[in-house]
């Protein structure tokens, strides 16, 4: 059974049969989602539906699933820990990044990070929100994970998993980021991340923190870019390297009718 292109929806909880109240918003307000209608779910973590309408519980979507398919985790562990930047900045990166594929994210607070104007909780909640948008629109079944926002030592410590971590460097005789994978290949394709500076850049008591917890120090470009620029361009170098010029999302399985 092949997937029609329906309109899509966030579904962390599949088991209630109705949508949670911003969902059902969007669905009975903007698209008017009449009983009948189809409409395609995903809860994030792989699993992906198609449903029918059924009415309306109070402000809820009711439906029905009448198709599931399942797709595999991502074959390839592609992190990103970027310092917090200016909200809007950080909206972009958010968006951009899960429309690529990047499998966890990590929100740094660095010494020159921008002061945070909203609780650690807020923040948190807000970018799953652009992450969820984002996986809508790019189809993706799986949802990056998305750490609360955590300081250089923890993510030292929390990323300790990843054979290979980088970070960015504007110092002259880092190697291109190119480079580091072409000689690395086998420890990336086993989990690659890269640590992404604030607009000010790292401290030099920073770059030996990161050093000192195994971090190589790469250059992105020979221009100056904006971090949420760097961390893109990271993204997308590290897809097509080492996922292979697609996203790092396995192709989900055949659509199973649900009787």
């Amino acid at each position: 059974m092949n997937a029609p292109p329906l309109e899509r929806y966030y579904l962390p909880e599949p088991e209630e049969g109705l949508l949670g109240i911003r969902e059902s918003d969007h669905a009975l307000r903007v698209m008017r989602h009449r009983p009948g209608d189809r409409i395609a779910l995903f809860d994030g973590a792989g699993t992906e539906w198609i449903a029918e309408v059924t009415g309306r519980s109070g402000r809820r979507l009711a439906f029905r699933k009448i198709a599931e398919r399942k797709t595999p985790p991502p074959a390839r562990r592609i992190a990103i820990a970027q310092a917090v930047l200016k909200a809007k900045a950080m909206d972009l990166f958010f968006q951009k990044v899960t429309e690529l594929g990047v499998t966890e994210i990590f929100p740094v607070v660095c010494a020159r990070s921008v002061e945070p104007g909203e609780s650690a909780a807020r923040k948190h909640a807000r970018w799953m929100e652009i992450a969820v948008a984002a996986a809508k629109q790019s189809r993706r079944a799986w949802l990056p994970a998305i750490r609360k926002p955590v300081d250089l030592e923890s993510v030292c410590r929390e990323s300790a998993s990843y054979p290979l971590r980088l970070f960015g460097s504007l110092e002259g005789g880092s190697p291109p980021l190119r480079a580091i994978l072409s000689a690395r290949r086998k420890a990336s394709e086993h989990g690659v991340l890269a640590l992404i500076g604030p607009e000010g850049d790292l401290t030099p008591g920073e770059r030996t923190l990161l050093e000192e917890a195994g971090f190589l120090p790469v250059s992105f470009s020979p221009n100056v870019l904006r971090s949420e620029t760097a961390a893109l361009f990271c993204a997308a170098v590290f897809l097509y390297e080492i996922a292979g010029a697609r996203s790092g999302e396995e192709e989900g399985g055949l659509w199973q009718e649900i009787s």
